[in-house]
């Protein structure tokens, strides 16, 4: 028993947050978004560029890697920009009862220390909020 506390303690020391930059330093952590953007997005084919452009000049260029309709209510489209250092936009798009459409989705890279994600607010309208891509995603060094 005190072989295994021991190895997993070894283990977790290991397990150590490497600093790295943030690619969304320059933009306030909250962002105002079109749902027309979201929309439009969905109309874009796998190998195509994109350009999503939000409020504050935050603009996400890059190319959709896959865009496909998983079920009848549920289509999920991922975008690589090398823009910043190869980030990830996952967007996904499901149609509700009542002909009512939800978009989640995430802003996130290996490589850096912040991202955003999509959330709906109470008045129904969309924002991209800042997150820490530490606490979504753990790095282990062994």
């Amino acid at each position: 028993m005190l072989g295994l506390l021991l190895s997993l303690f070894t283990a977790s020391a290991f397990c150590q947050e490497v600093a790295k930059p943030k690619n969304f330093a320059e933009f306030p952590n909250t962002i105002n978004c079109s749902v027309f953007e979201f929309h439009n997005a969905f109309t874009a084919r796998e190998g195509q560029q994109v350009v999503l452009s939000f409020a504050n000049n935050f603009r996400f260029a890059g190319t959709v890697l896959q865009n496909m309709a998983k079920y009848d209510n549920l289509q999920t489209m991922t975008i690589k920009s090398d823009q910043f250092e190869n980030t990830i936009f996952h967007l996904s798009k499901q149609m509700l009862d009542g002909n009512t459409v939800s978009y989640v989705g995430r802003i996130i890279s290996p490589n850096a220390a912040d991202g955003f994600q999509i959330r709906k607010e109470n008045t129904g309208n969309y924002i991209l909020e800042k997150t820490e891509s530490n606490r979504v995603l753990q790095e282990c060094h062994l």
